[in-house]
């Protein structure tokens, strides 16, 4: 407008563009860059028309992008200039799960390429590859990362070079005069991601009020929703250097798609990259800024579970040092929020307002939540759960008390329970509706182990499970009248009774889980649970053996 403004500091915040590759045709109808809220739009309103869209990189945008245009049977292809998607975050092994999976979704997917030339006529009509390939299309999406908007320095003769070149004090070549996010260079890096930005604005805001703070650089941090998938990435990934005494672990569970490594330098954790969920990564980050120890036997724990803490080690912030990061957006420490909590924030919206953690993502508030000792929520239908298991429990134990039911002397002294558990009869009525319960509990369990969302809401169907534990309890005891067997059959009717009772257990603590804290009631939940899950393996085997024994021997 014209208008001059004096000031005493100056601060240059002025963010970055999308970068257009110089490819003959940028310019014409139908090529979209996609970085700012205008090109969304104009983007969105070209969908309904497009039939070939053509994404030019395969960074987080491009990706993301690729999978929204595939609405209203868009066909659509991915251009990755380098040899693997996301190649700044990812190694080879997590690019290619990443690869398979926009596959699977019917998005074409071309690496080690690029787009030499857009054709036109008028408006686009297709590509051409580096490898000479040739791609009809009518919509080419640019999406080849960023480039700093730092015209304004160049032209006010402050230094500028991939972006405007400042020093650890964030400071510009021209005196009162600094630049913070995406538009600055800071010791040659540039940096496109929000955390960076508000570690060097919290820097300058502290040399304006007198302070001495120095910037020494961002941990390259990447933790991203990627097509529904969690992709991280932490420190040295791609471009190793070369150290004495550096090795690698993976971790890698193919039925699940989970893959994990890390980076170890003399027992100190240099880089980080996953795929799929990896609830300790919050507190990997804590380790590689402090550069805590590695132990051996967590390498080894890692090799094999994927996991470098046992049962409580990473997760309970308790046990945390004063130091860690909890919010890694706003670089929030323990210490900070347990002075808060000291303060009066006793609840997680409170302990957020005060501190800013978990203000930006929200992906801390459950640590949060840990920190304050909050319980957790009560699960669905938690009464009827629990009187279920309770019901199961007491069934169970009216078997191991109650005597053995003795035959009469006399038939006219049959009562109506020996003519059902004495009665051939009623024995395969009882008999084959309890095989029926063991096995629609046991594929029951499937539904959670293979997640079929087919099977509609989790907690309906352990409601359902815990009903058939209660009826499998009643019918053991009208199948076998108290009686415990001999040689395999009272091993079946062990196993049977065991597995009862460790899964009425297990629901009782999985319904009073919020009344105790989250640690720990996350901890009592799964071992009753794999306890229940142990025993139950034999089961199968000895119910074969049992009818086989009675039918056929």
């Amino acid at each position: 407008l014209g208008n001059c403004h004096h000031y005493d500091h100056l601060i240059l915040a002025a963010g970055a563009r999308a970068h257009i590759p110089n490819i003959p045709g940028n310019q014409a109808q139908g090529v979209f860059t996609f970085r700012n809220m205008r090109d969304t739009e104009a983007l969105y309103s070209r969908v309904a028309s497009a039939r070939h869209v053509v994404v030019v990189g395969g960074g987080l945008l491009g990706i993301e992008a690729s999978k929204g245009l595939l609405r209203l049977n868009t066909e659509v292809t991915l251009v990755q200039q380098g040899s693997r998607l996301m190649n700044r975050q990812l190694d080879d092994e997590a690019a290619s799960i990443l690869t398979g999976k926009i596959k699977q979704l019917g998005v074409r997917v071309i690496t080690d390429s690029g787009v030499r030339e857009i054709f036109v006529d008028g408006r686009v009509t297709g590509v051409r590859t580096f490898t000479g390939e040739t791609i009809n299309c009518d919509t080419v999406l640019l999406s080849a990362g960023i480039r700093p908007n730092m015209e304004l320095a160049r032209n006010s003769g402050i230094k500028v070079a991939r972006g405007i070149v400042v020093d650890d004090r964030l400071s510009t070549s021209a005196e009162n005069i600094y630049a913070i996010g995406e538009c600055s260079e800071h010791r040659g890096k540039t940096y496109g991601l929000v955390g960076p930005g508000l570690e060097q604005a919290a820097v300058v805001a502290e040399l304006l009020c007198g302070g001495s703070a120095l910037y020494s650089g961002s941990i390259t941090v990447s933790r991203l929703k990627v097509i529904g998938e969690e992709v991280v990435s932490l420190g040295e990934v791609t471009e190793l250097i070369g150290r004495p005494r550096q090795f690698v672990v993976t971790f890698r569970q193919r039925n699940r798609d989970c893959y994990r490594k890390l980076i170890i330098n003399k027992g100190v954790l240099r880089g980080a990259v996953g795929f799929g969920e990896w609830p300790e990564f919050t507190r990997l980050q804590e380790m590689f800024k402090s550069e805590r120890k590695i132990w051996a036997w967590q390498i080894i724990w890692f090799w094999i579970s994927g996991r470098l803490w046992l049962f409580k080690g990473a997760g309970n912030i308790q046990q945390w040092p004063a130091n860690a990061i909890v919010c890694q957006c706003n670089q929030v420490a323990k210490g900070e929020l347990e002075r808060a909590c000291l303060a009066g924030a006793d609840t997680v919206n409170q302990l957020s307002e005060r501190t800013s953690a978990g203000s930006v993502c929200g992906s801390c508030k459950p640590l949060l939540a840990q920190l304050l000792g909050a319980a957790q929520e009560k699960i669905k239908s938690w009464q009827s759960l629990l009187i279920m298991s309770v019901i199961a429990v007491v069934i169970v134990s009216l078997v191991a008390i109650v005597p053995e039911a003795q035959v009469s002397n006399s038939v006219q002294g049959d009562r109506w329970f020996e003519m059902i558990w004495n009665d051939k009869g009623w024995k395969q009525v009882t008999g084959f509706s309890l095989l029926a319960m063991v096995v629609i509990g046991m594929s029951m369990s499937l539904r959670k182990r293979c997640n079929w969302r087919w099977m509609g809401d989790f907690w309906g169907w352990r409601l359902l499970h815990s009903v058939l534990g209660v009826g499998s309890a009643a019918l053991i005891i009208l199948h076998t009248g108290f009686h415990l067997g001999d040689n395999l059959n009272r091993w079946l009717m062990l196993t049977f009774l065991s597995v009862l009772i460790l899964g009425s257990v297990a629901g009782c603590v999985t319904s009073l889980s919020h009344r105790i804290s989250p640690e720990r009631a996350q901890t009592v939940q799964k071992s009753w649970s794999f306890l229940h899950l142990l025993v139950s393996w034999p089961l199968p085997a000895l119910l074969t053996f049992h009818i086989l024994t009675v039918y056929y021997f």
